[in-house]
């Protein structure tokens, strides 16, 4: 068998995150894709899970597609500046897109704030948090939501 299995070595996943606060403390990155023709994120930072939402404009870098099953290809959206939300199918540049995809990286959390949070007004939204910087077996990786 070739190649190597990349949860809890490069990867963790949240397959349902919308409104569910996730810890980056431990990883470089997370990238959110979101689906729906209407889908609305909103990126929020915490200082603790528990803790208040406070808006994160860092969206800046959109990559969108028609379809959300891998039969179209990937489209690059850069916004005239950076925001915190935006609406698939209204929003300028994705009137067409039923799937989004944009990074957040752990340097672009103001301090002491170590959790992100994607509020939906519509839509679904799955997260990738990648570039971990503790790699552990998958039964034995840190608690995201927690």
């Amino acid at each position: 068998m070739a190649g190597q299995e990349i949860l809890g070595r490069l990867v963790n996943v949240i397959p349902i995150a919308a409104g569910k606060p996730f810890r980056m403390r431990n990883a470089s990155t997370a990238l959110v894709v979101v689906t729906g023709a209407t889908a609305a994120p909103t990126l929020n930072e915490r200082s603790s899970f528990g803790g208040a939402d406070t808006a994160l404009p860092v969206i800046k870098t959109v990559y969108w597609a028609t379809a959300t099953d891998g039969t179209a290809l990937w489209n690059k959206l850069i916004l005239p500046a950076a925001v915190s939300t935006f609406t698939n199918g209204t929003t300028t540049g994705l009137t067409t897109a039923t799937m989004t995809a944009f990074h957040v990286f752990t340097s672009q959390l103001s301090d002491p704030f170590n959790y992100l949070n994607v509020v939906m007004g519509a839509g679904l939204a799955y997260v990738i948090v990648g570039d971990l910087t503790v790699q552990r077996g998958p039964a034995s990786l840190e608690l995201l939501g927690a």
